[in-house]
């Protein structure tokens, strides 16, 4: 709406960039790459919604950042939306795969139903973004999580883990 009101009133136009479960380095430690690759290290157990059939369009950080750049030098004329993500959905059961091979031990899993409000397939759709800014993400799963797993063990990332009560005072305040 505001975007639309400054293209309506100046004639600037804006591009709002909508990012898809980006992970990598110095990533969010409440998303699943850091919590799955800190418990499955640590050997604790992982909760493994919708059984593992659920799908998440997992996107490298650097494959983002190639997306903001590109938004930098477009003029549109108008004031758009652009999906940025990896546009392949991931089966959640082989993302974990992946970080267990990644890690190299299996992972204890807790195999639990849908979670409440949660949907069991989120994708992008990057064809806007592929048209007006170039867009390529171009980093495989597998590739992504062998170097998000690099730094996690680089930096010790497990001690920077979110606890319990943190976790949950987030996702409060997110669900308001």
């Amino acid at each position: 709406l505001i975007a639309h009101t400054y293209w309506n009133l100046y004639n600037i136009s804006s591009i709002g960039l909508r990012f898809f479960t980006v992970y990598g380095p110095y990533g969010r430690p409440d998303m699943a790459p850091w919590i799955f690759t800190d418990k499955i290290s640590n050997n604790e157990t992982i909760k493994v919604f919708n059984h593992g059939d659920s799908r998440r369009d997992f996107t490298y950080i650097d494959d983002i950042v190639q997306g903001v750049v590109n938004s930098l030098y477009v003029h549109t004329g108008q004031p758009e939306v652009v999906n940025l993500g990896n546009g392949r959905p991931v089966v959640l059961a082989d993302f974990v795969r992946i970080v267990e091979e990644r890690v190299g031990q299996p992972a204890q899993i807790e195999s639990v139903g849908m979670q409440k409000g949660d949907v069991p397939v989120t994708y992008a759709d990057i064809s806007k973004a592929r048209r007006l800014l170039g867009y390529d993400p171009n980093t495989p799963i597998e590739e992504g999580i062998t170097q998000f797993v690099k730094w996690f063990r680089k930096h010790d990332a497990s001690k920077y883990r979110m606890s319990r009560r943190r976790r949950r005072r987030l996702r409060q305040t997110t669900e308001r």
